[in-house]
């Protein structure tokens, strides 16, 4: 029986890894509305709540103890995965290192979910665990493009045999730069959060009325996410006109570039919106969403563009 054959008749790995997907970004984007809500630490004992395994409910419980439970959803699907792709040769071998990465990366997200309650919200404990979750959320969309390429059939990687058609398009090495850029600019909006430094410049375009404010505490903090902020915009946009230049481009490419450019430009209007409206709940935790977003995008887009060897 071929790979393909064998990857085919085991729909549900494809399957279950899209479902991971959409609930790790889900789970993130949760994490983001206990926070904003001060729920944090509704559940102020780790793992139970309240010394039990179903607390007395308020909202606030809710939402902390619902964080938690698509926190273990998360967990024994994956571990589902794991073990169903570890056991067969072919699955092992397209999706091996990506699972050793994935279990490194959730078991740190456990240790850190933890010590988040247990430590009081520290602030270096709060930033890390957005961004180990990023990290795993990208992992996880790698691992999904790889075994079920959205309903076409899943190949393993093989190098072209034109030596011309090895070289990655500047598109691929765009969509790089743009991941790698989208990730740190969500890292320093995870500082700006945790600091509550989200209106330490109260005003936009400058910052206290000035163009060059103190350089120091919450407002040095502020100042990094908007100029973080300004280098992923020009990244993004390369990226986009990168990608709208390669020829004989697929209608889902030219799809996708569009849909990044307008999520882009939905992430800078929600920067801007919180300041003016002093952050809302509701646009605080969309603007952390659409920041996963973009970078889920991205990454879709640039795994695509190299997988097809498009130029």
């Amino acid at each position: 029986m071929s790979t393909h054959e064998i990857i085919k008749k085991n729909l549900a790995v494809p399957k279950i890894l899209i479902t991971l997907s959409v609930l790790i970004f889900f789970l993130i984007t949760l994490g983001g509305w206990v926070r904003n809500m001060g729920a944090g630490l509704a559940c102020p004992d780790w793992p139970l709540c309240f010394g039990k395994i179903i607390p007395h409910f308020d909202i606030q419980i809710f939402a902390e103890f619902f964080h938690r439970l698509i926190a273990g959803l998360v967990s024994l699907l994956l571990l589902y995965v794991v073990v169903v792709t570890t056991v067969n040769k072919s699955w092992r071998a397209l999706l091996g290192r990506l699972n050793i990465m994935a279990v490194l990366l959730l078991l740190s997200q456990v240790v850190l979910g933890g010590l988040t309650v247990l430590h009081l919200l520290k602030e270096e404990i709060v930033t890390l665990h957005l961004s180990v979750g990023t990290l795993f959320f990208g992992v996880i969309l790698i691992m999904t493009l790889r075994a079920n390429r959205f309903g076409k059939p899943p190949v393993l990687f093989s190098i072209a045999k034109d030596k011309k058609r090895q070289t990655p398009p500047a598109a691929w090495k765009w969509g790089i730069y743009a991941t790698s850029f989208i990730y740190i600019q969500i890292v320093l909006g995870g500082v700006v959060a945790s600091h509550y430094a989200g209106l330490a410049c109260p005003d936009f375009p400058k910052c206290l009325g000035e163009w060059f404010p103190p350089f120091e505490g919450t407002i040095a903090i502020q100042i990094m996410h908007r100029i973080g902020a300004l280098v992923a915009t020009i990244v993004v946009l390369g990226f986009c006109n990168e990608v709208f230049k390669l020829s004989q481009k697929p209608k889902w490419l030219k799809i996708l570039n569009i849909a990044v450019f307008a999520v882009l430009l939905t992430q800078i209007s929600l920067g801007i919106g919180n300041v003016y409206m002093r952050l809302p709940v509701w646009m605080s935790v969309s603007h952390l969403a659409v920041a996963e977003l973009l970078f889920a995008l991205v990454i879709i887009c640039t795994y695509e563009i190299r997988h097809h060897q498009l130029h």
